[in-house]
């Protein structure tokens, strides 16, 4: 069975996403998706920042706070 999104070897097609900006928040405490997937997307998307946050899990304030920074990253690309 083939998984959506997925081409030939298990490769993403995340490198059609080249020039849009992206920002990938994650917990690296979140037992319920580990740091490994965003870590794999950001290699195949390129020009996509990684923020880990080293304390949260799926959420809390520092994961508020590295959203925050994210959306105004976000909003500066786009204000260049």
């Amino acid at each position: 069975m083939r998984r959506r999104g997925r081409g030939r070897g298990g490769r993403t097609r995340a490198g059609e996403l080249a020039g849009i900006p992206g920002v990938l928040v994650h917990g690296r405490r979140d037992v319920s998706g580990p740091v490994i997937t965003p870590w794999l997307l950001h290699q195949a998307w390129p020009g996509s920042e990684l923020v880990v946050s080293e304390t949260s899990g799926h959420g809390g304030i520092e994961m508020g706070q590295a959203w925050d920074g994210a959306n105004e990253s976000l909003l500066q690309s786009f204000s260049a």
